[in-house]
């Protein structure tokens, strides 16, 4: 089992660009972790985006969700901690929006 931990950074981004408070983040990081958007459920846009974003390493831990970017970063075998949060560009939302929906059909 993986534990989800976010840092101090990462509650105080979530706090000032979404309006979370740290017990909301604490609930939804479960949520965010495993039915985000990652690299490989994205198209080329939004995977050019987060290249861009982020190193090479925690790449594969940036998750999409909803209007946002969440960069993970695995700090023990078990543990991944969530380090901060992006807005992302008004260009790229409805793409993750589209690409959001088209991942949850495919699922089902």
């Amino acid at each position: 089992m993986i534990t989800l931990l976010a840092t101090h950074h990462a509650n105080a981004r979530a706090r000032e660009r979404i309006g979370w408070h740290r017990r909301t983040l604490d609930r939804m990081l479960e949520r965010v972790f495993y039915d985000g958007l990652g690299l490989s459920d994205c198209p080329r846009r939004l995977h050019e985006f987060i290249a861009a974003s982020v190193t090479a390493e925690i790449s594969g831990l940036t998750r999409i969700y909803g209007e946002h970017l969440y960069v993970f970063a695995r700090d023990q075998p078990n543990v991944v901690v969530l380090k901060t949060v992006y807005p992302l560009p008004a260009a790229l939302k409805s793409t993750a929006h589209r690409a959001r929906h088209r991942h949850h059909a495919l699922a089902a």
